[in-house]
């Protein structure tokens, strides 16, 4: 039986290869892993679906705790994808290293 742990984990790294693909697609030039994207503009990445996750929060504003309300798997899901992007840019650091 899978730890929700991993479960989460699992799904971030799901989100780190969907990033790729999308790249792969053309859809944007670069991912926060890839060296050619500087300090700023990565954290403009990273601001950005902080923002999408303040906006979960804000819509989700006193809702119950129930995790099957739209908002909230809308939430959870702006969660993952930050972490991915997160993720990302460690990836770059530690390639550098």
């Amino acid at each position: 039986m899978m730890d929700v742990r991993d479960y989460i984990y699992n799904q971030i790294d799901d989100e780190r290869h969907r990033q790729n693909r999308l790249k792969a697609q053309g859809k944007f030039k670069y991912t926060n892993a890839d060296p050619e994207m500087r300090p700023f503009e990565k954290l403009a990445v990273v601001a950005e679906e902080f923002g999408e996750v303040a906006r979960g929060v804000l819509n989700c504003e006193g809702h119950s705790t129930d995790y099957t309300d739209p908002d909230r798997a809308k939430l959870r899901k702006e969660l993952i994808e930050l972490c991915a992007v997160s993720v990302a840019w460690i990836e770059d650091i530690d390639r550098g290293q």
